[in-house]
């Protein structure tokens, strides 16, 4: 191969690698532990999927964005390559980027679909009617958390 080659590559992998990393680490130090957990789970029971990828740094940004409250989104693997991939349902809801949110019924049909891509608190909750930053306090009580983002 030649040296050229080979530098532009090895370039260009570095590069790749300090994207992905800036957007995995972005965002997750300024989320306490479970600071959205009741307004993801909002999110959740008003029927919003997030369509994405385990290997998808902008799907990854999102993650952030919630932290650990993440674990109450209902996402669907789209890349066949990933573990518990749903790549029919992906094809059939037209995926073609991630993230994709849908609003979906109960029988699983788009109410709202957004455009692929990072969405914010305030667009998911405003369409999902679920208060933007509220978590329950140890004693079951909401309280008020200023979004970060």
């Amino acid at each position: 191969m030649d040296n050229k080659l080979f530098v532009g590559i090895t370039i260009g992998i570095l590069f790749v690698v300090a994207i992905a990393a800036f957007f995995f680490s972005r965002g997750e130090k300024d989320v306490a532990l479970g600071q959205y957990d009741s307004f993801a789970q909002c999110l959740t029971d008003a029927g919003f999927k997030m369509y994405g990828s385990a290997t998808c740094v902008f799907c990854a940004q999102q993650r952030a964005m919630f932290g650990d409250s993440f674990r109450f989104i209902r996402e669907i693997e789209c890349d066949p390559r990933n573990p518990l991939p749903q790549t029919e349902l992906c094809i059939a809801k037209k995926i073609t980027h991630t993230p994709t949110w849908i609003l979906e019924d109960k029988d699983g049909k788009d109410v709202t679909r957004l455009a692929p891509g990072v969405q914010s608190f305030e667009t998911l909750g405003g369409l999902a009617n679920c208060p933007v930053g509220t978590s329950l306090s140890e004693d079951g009580s909401l309280e008020n958390n200023e979004v970060q983002q």
